[in-house]
């Protein structure tokens, strides 16, 4: 064979070579391509999804969270200051402190609830109040710890007047002083939400 035909059935050669490299490509390679390309894009697009759906629930869960603090606090703000008057819980509180300090209750008056005060707004509660009087008997340290124990106790109560003085029994007639029991007549304000 001549060199000239070498080269021509080289070239041919060639360009069916080309030619098949087109077509394969064309046929073959391009679709999968396409396709490739395709479910990158599907990956991605699922992935954008995943994390937006991630964020979504992180944020759902941060709320939900943040909910039950918010009823947390409710219930603590119900204890604290109670929806309605309440006036049992106040008596009962009263006389447990008195019990745990070893405090005699001689008397205890509670007037009618005041005026409300506050706006109608459906949003917050009105703020109502009732004042308690009472005389108790007791130790100075008994009293000291009965009034700490009001000013620490659950539900919010104002102790706005005190007066204290040496407790007098009427033995027979006459007036005498008991030692080291003194009394303690209070004036104070407890608080309710209207319901």
């Amino acid at each position: 064979m001549k060199t000239s035909s070498k080269r021509i059935l080289s070239i041919l050669f060639s360009a069916l070579f080309l030619l098949a490299t087109l077509v394969i490509y064309g046929n073959l390679i391009q679709p999968e391509i396409n396709t490739s390309s395709e479910k990158q894009s599907l990956v991605a697009s699922k992935q954008n999804l995943f994390d937006n759906q991630k964020a979504v629930v992180s944020q759902v869960s941060k709320l939900i969270g943040d909910l039950q603090n918010a009823a947390q606090l409710q219930q603590t703000l119900s204890l604290v200051v109670p929806v309605g008057e309440g006036v049992t819980n106040v008596l009962n509180q009263w006389e447990g402190i008195a019990e745990a300090n070893q405090v005699t209750i001689q008397s205890l008056n509670v007037k009618p609830p005041a005026a409300l005060l506050g706006t109608k707004q459906p949003l917050v509660k009105r703020l109502g109040n009732f004042d308690i009087e009472a005389n108790v008997s007791g130790t100075y340290d008994q009293l000291k710890q009965f009034l700490r124990g009001l000013e620490s106790s659950t539900r919010i109560t104002n102790v706005s007047d005190f007066d204290f003085k040496p407790f007098f029994s009427n033995v027979a007639g006459s007036q005498s002083s008991s030692g080291g029991t003194y009394t303690l007549r209070i004036s104070a304000t407890a608080f309710y939400q209207e319901e």
